[in-house]
């Protein structure tokens, strides 16, 4: 009968044992599942500590409205709309008003903005100015406008972004792109803003 007493205790201690053990694995599955994955992995910020438009400040704000299109503004035309270039800045024609924009995917010109970055994504090389990026295009020596590139770290965005919280982590918000402050040694200040996906 002891016997008995003694091997019911035991199952079903080792019973639940393992229950507990299944729940605690399956809460840290649970936790693992809203870890951001990112190309470069460098240590972020939870929360935002600085203004991401430093190296702008007193360029035009991102998303502005002017009535006056700049003086010495370039025409670029693509198949979807004309753009007028200003010291690396796209401004696009709504009615009267003119309004800085990100370049549809695609616009091509012959030398990059004075000023403009150089990005790294793994063996990628990209190149970055005021919220826009460019890769090179061999055949005609010049560039294109890309859509932001996960993983790209820049060392400042423009004026006109947002700051968001998601899963109780902020994200600098331009243009619909997500960015993350990162660690980024190789900056003069040693923060950077990478491109992630949400």
């Amino acid at each position: 009968m002891n016997n008995i007493k003694i091997f019911g205790l035991v199952f079903f201690s080792t019973l639940i044992v393992l229950l507990q053990t299944e729940t605690a694995e399956a809460q840290r599955r649970r936790g693992r599942d809203r870890v951001i994955v990112r190309i470069n992995p460098r240590p972020s910020y939870r929360i935002v500590v600085r203004r991401a438009h430093i190296r702008y400040a007193g360029m035009p704000r991102w998303g502005s409205v002017v009535t006056v299109r700049p003086a010495g503004a370039t025409i670029l035309r693509s198949r979807r709309n004309n753009y007028y270039v200003n010291n690396g800045i796209y401004y696009s024609q709504h009615g009267v008003n003119y309004v800085i924009v990100r370049p549809s995917r695609g616009l091509r010109i012959g030398l990059l903005p004075v000023g403009y970055r150089t990005v790294l994504v793994g063996s990628s090389t990209y190149y970055y100015y005021y919220g826009t990026y460019y890769s090179s295009v061999p055949t005609t020596n010049g560039y294109e406008t890309i859509d932001p590139p996960i993983g790209a770290v820049v060392d400042s965005l423009p004026d006109g972004y947002e700051v968001k919280t998601l899963a109780g982590i902020e994200y600098y918000v331009l243009d619909g792109t997500y960015y993350s402050e990162v660690d980024a040694p190789e900056f003069e200040d040693k923060v950077g803003y990478e491109v992630v996906e949400i």
